[in-house]
């Protein structure tokens, strides 16, 4: 039943209202079969899920799926993450005639199936061993893999290993052998002695088949039975969306039976109902009379009733599977008027044949059949439940058909195929106004290869998507790929197109060719429009995608080259949710260099997953190739080694929760001057001439005598200019002397340099590659000057390089000289380009004699240590929310009568947002009166909840009441910052009753 709501301003008023949540429950509704089980609660497991891909369903160990035996409620949801529900119940019936007496099995509202295998030919005792195992692809340390039961008959592959089917498996085993079971209405009879080995498994990816579950049921006649005219069936109470207007149908072409909508305005999918189908993919393997000749059996029979009209006994369920109406009477098509044994096998979209009419709460049921199981014999059928959407009703029969003969393919091939390019696992960070996503590169460089259907997907690129909601799968968006810089950009394949019903060349990717990334910063809603607004969950996901390698062709259109024909298999859609502003994480962490020489590089660290990360120290050092390696110094192991990445973006591995990021100094990394103490480096201070605090709009910062500064007179915001893309990255000084006594080389644009005709006021040192303190390796190197005036002579603004020519080895003053007699390759004079400019025009005609420039190579030397503390989640004040408790709001503010938190209409929620999580938080509400209202306590907490920097208000009272419409003051205290008093208001919608 609704919760009693409490309305009014004034006074408090009680309106009660009937439920519509039984009607979508509806386990009033049902026929009254539903028993429990003589098993503990730890043996019946109703409560795992197949949610591999787009459909959430429940699965049992006890023959009854997509029906959740814990609430009553429907057990097959779609999307996943949605309320929104397809299927009310299914399992599997089995009926046979035993010396001539009619036994069946039901799995249906109460089940008439046990836990656990067989042995000695009956039920055994309780076991907690009897359960659902769920293995899960890429996961072989979860202890339903270790601990596979092997003994029960869970398949193995060749190694012993779990024969994983999909991307995700459940398996059990139970029985129809416990006569106190066998109290079904449909059912009521002898067991037949069948166990059933079920594996259900799902794939997660795009496309067919991420709306496709399959159950395989081995079934195994342990009774000591002759089993014979044996029957199975797949029996469901879809209730699509809305229950009361589903009509169903069949093809016996696909041995699919299926049910869809009766009109486009369905009480939960709106104007897009889905349908949904049953198929045999594998039907008995029957003798065709012929000896050594063998069949295979499809649906042999469909069936439909409404509610209401269910078998009431075990002769009618029989007279079903048969294929016979319940009374054993045969069914006669409507159309044709002759027997069938598959009813409304027409079809909808032609609005041909015979076709359901009279919407209402239908039943299907599809059987195959007749066999016989001997004692010790096995069969083995597969059935698949596959959801289709179109645009409608109608278009989405046409792409439920669609995606059950690609499922057909794949069930041919034993499921063997390609598979798409693993899931990226993505981290959420929730900043002001925007959402950064960063994900893994676990798909880089996969391929998935099938020599026999000559095909081999190779990883090409992200895709970054946005969808309206987490089950919105249908209408996501993409807001950004980024792929491999390899030639191909846009994709095209021959895909089946639901809107017209034919197969059409489509565009399935656009890629800009650009390169790869693993981070994105959003900042625009595509479904609104406009910027992202905090305190508002969105929801995106990112995905793999890969192209068949061996099979590509250019696109023409015309004459023109628009891209390229291929397929493409893309991982599917796994949504997280974000809150902009809605986190008191601290995300970013800057690392402090602790050792080493000035060093121009940054070490950026991303705190990503704060249920892991720690109070640690760690520390990154770097070898003398500038690889990195990370320590934890608190528990003394290494980390990571032999890291690579230095160009600070997001593609260093993520490991204790978080992305260490390196980011290598530019080449020159710094230049300053010097100003203390003796010899090229005996340095008290310096003074960054790059970038400082005497930096103006018009040239980078002034020596220390405000007489002159450094430009490279192309951009002085940009170092780069400076034009060191040495390979040795070696460190420099440049020695102003007291007068132009050097000789150099003359600028000659890139051709051989003759000696200039005049000296110069400088001398060049070249310290070597990470060891400027040392000595003993410095050489005084030459230097080239261009006479920018023509003057003659060195003056201000003449433009100084570096040439790696050893100054002590140019005999000087020879006539005729050129730097390639010294360096014939001419391959040294690409370093630097440095203009002394003077501050002032009436200032000296030279620099301050014994000044002393040094440019820092981009080298990350040995001898450089960063250091860096993890900051666990709620343990400082965050990146985004602090401990600002001027930014304590609650939204929406005011409330009427329902908010976007709220998943369904019967929840109630306002949050209070911005809340500190390092901080003990409580929030007293009064009403206008001074009554205390509710109090709400959330301690201090480094744990992931307490991350999330809000507190959910259920619109209740202390005593578990809803509070009425009308004015509230509410008073946050938060320790040790203060606290702070405002109002909200509240209105509660008038309850009305929706069913009648």
């Amino acid at each position: 039943m609704r919760f009693l709501r409490w309305l009014g301003v004034a006074g408090l008023v009680i309106t009660l209202a009937a439920s519509d949540a039984a009607a979508a429950a509806k386990s009033t509704a049902k026929p009254n079969r539903r028993s429990t089980p003589r098993r503990a609660a730890s043996i019946i497991d109703n409560a795992t899920h197949m949610d591999a891909n787009n459909v959430d369903m429940v699965v049992t160990n006890h023959g009854s799926f997509a029906y959740d035996l814990l609430t009553g409620n429907a057990g097959y949801i779609y999307p996943k993450g949605s309320t929104k529900t397809a299927v009310f119940a299914a399992g599997p019936w089995i009926g046979a005639k035993v010396g001539g007496q009619v036994r069946v099995a039901v799995g249906e509202y109460s089940q008439e199936f046990v836990p656990g295998p067989m042995a000695g030919g009956t039920f055994q005792p309780d076991n907690a061993r009897f359960r659902n195992y769920k293995i899960v692809r890429g996961n072989t340390t979860s202890a339903d893999y270790l601990n596979w039961p092997v003994d029960m008959g869970a398949p193995v592959d060749s190694t012993g290993a779990p024969a994983l089917l999909g991307d995700a498996m459940i398996w059990s085993v139970y029985n129809d052998a416990d006569q106190g079971v066998h109290n079904n209405n449909a059912g009521s009879t002898n067991p037949l002695g069948v166990e059933i080995q079920q594996t259900t498994f799902a794939f997660n990816r795009s496309g067919a088949l991420g709306n496709i579950i399959f159950v395989r049921f081995k079934l195994l006649n342990k009774g000591g039975n002759q089993l014979d005219s044996m029957f199975v069936s797949a029996w469901s109470d879809p209730d699509l969306g809305g229950a009361t207007d589903d009509l169903v149908g069949c093809d016996t072409t696909r041995s699919l039976g299926y049910i869809y909508n009766a009109t486009n305005a369905d009480q939960q999918y709106g104007g897009t109902p889905p349908a949904v189908g049953f198929d045999f993919f594998r039907g008995p393997i029957v003798p065709t009379g012929t000896p050594g000749v063998f069949d295979t059996l499809g649906m042999t029979s469909f069936n439909k009733y409404i509610n209401g009209t269910d078998p009431r006994s075990s002769g009618e369920t029989y007279n079903y599977m048969k294929g016979f109406n319940a009374n054993g009477t045969p069914i006669i098509n409507a159309v044709t008027l002759q027997p069938t044994k598959f009813q409304v096998s027409g079809d909808p979209v032609t609005n041909t044949g015979w076709l359901d009419s009279s919407p209402a709460d239908r039943r299907l049921q599809l059987s195959t059949g007749p066999f016989t199981m001997a004692p010790g014999d096995s069969q083995e059928i597969t059935i698949a439940i596959i959801l289709g959407q179109g645009t409608d009703r109608l278009s989405s029969i046409t792409d439920l058909k669609n995606k059950d003969d690609q499922a057909q393919i794949v069930f041919d091939l034993n499921f063997d195929i390609p598979a798409p390019p693993p899931s990226p696992t993505v981290f959420v960070q929730e900043l002001n106004r925007t959402v950064r996503l960063i994900w893994d590169q676990a798909a880089v460089g996969t391929h998935s290869e099938n020599l026999v259907l000559g095909q081999d997907f190779v990883f090409e690129g992200f895709r970054v998507w946005q969808l309206p909601s987490s089950g919105g799968f249908q209408d996501a968006k993409v807001i950004a790929t980024y792929d491999e810089a390899n030639g191909f950009a846009a994709l095209y394949s021959d895909l089946f197109n639901p809107l017209v019903g034919a197969v059409e060349r489509l565009q399935v990717v656009r890629g800009p060719d650009e390169g790869l990334r693993f981070q994105i910063d959003i900042t625009q809603d595509v479904f609104r429009g406009g910027p992202l607004v905090n305190n508002r969950t969105y929801y995106f996901a990112v995905t793999a995608y890969s192209l068949d390698s061996m099979n590509v062709a250019p696109y023409f259109i015309g004459v023109n080259e628009v891209g390229t024909i291929t397929d493409v298999l893309e991982s599917a859609l796994n949504v997280v949710s974000a809150t902009p502003r809605g986190s008191n994480s601290v995300y970013t962490i800057t690392a402090n260099q602790i050792s080493g020489d000035h060093v121009g590089a940054s070490v950026v660290v991303e705190q990503l997953v704060g249920s892991v990360i720690g109070d640690s120290l760690y520390h990154v050092t770097f070898a003398p190739d500038e690889s990195w390696t990370l320590t934890n110094i608190t528990s003394g192991g290494v980390v990571l080694t032999g890291q690579t990445s230095t160009a600070g973006g997001f593609d260093s591995p993520i490991v204790n929760g978080f992305m260490p990021r390196v980011l290598a100094p530019t080449d020159p990394a710094l230049i300053f001057q010097i100003e203390g103490g003796a010899g090229l480096l005996g340095a008290t201070d310096s003074i960054n001439l790059f970038t400082g605090p005497t930096a103006t709009d018009d040239h980078g910062p002034v020596d220390s005598t405000g007489v002159w500064y450094l430009s490279n007179l192309v951009d002085d915001s940009d170092i780069t200019w400076y034009n060191f893309a040495d390979e040795v990255k070696h460190d420099y000084v440049i020695r102003v002397l007291t007068a132009a006594t050097e000789p150099a080389w003359e600028y000659n644009f890139g051709d051989p340099s003759p000696q200039a005709a005049f000296n110069v006021p400088f001398e060049i040192y070249d310290l070597g590659e990470c060891s400027a303190a040392n000595p003993s390796d410095d050489v005084k190197v030459s230097a080239m000057i261009r006479d920018d005036d023509g003057s003659g002579d060195w003056t201000w603004g003449d433009r100084l390089y570096i040439r790696r020519i050893p100054f002590a080895s140019v005999a000087w003053g020879t006539s005729g000289i050129l730097s390639t007699d010294y360096a014939p390759a001419n391959d040294d004079q690409t370093l630097g380009r440095f203009a002394f400019s003077e501050v002032d025009t009436v200032g000296p005609t030279l620099p301050v004699a014994s000044a002393r420039v040094r440019v820092r190579g981009g080298r990350l030397c040995p001898d450089v240590v960063f250091e860096f503390r993890t900051v666990p989640s709620g343990s400082a004040a965050g990146t985004v929310v602090g401990n600002d408790i001027k930014k304590v709001l609650p939204v929406p503010n005011p409330y009427y009568a329902h908010s976007q938190y709220e998943l369904t209409q019967f929840d109630r929620v306002m949050k209070f947002t911005n809340i500190p999580a390092s901080r003990e938080v409580t929030i007293r509400i009064f009403n206008l009166g001074g009554d205390l209202v509710r109090t709400i306590r959330r301690s201090a907490s480094s744990g992931d909840d307490m991350s999330k920097a809000e507190i959910v208000w259920d619109l209740n009272t202390d005593n578990r009441l809803p509070v009425g419409s009308g004015i509230y003051i509410y008073r946050v205290d938060v320790a040790g910052v203060g606290g702070k008093t405002g109002r909200l208001a509240v209105f509660i919608e008038k309850e009305r009753l929706d069913n009648f």
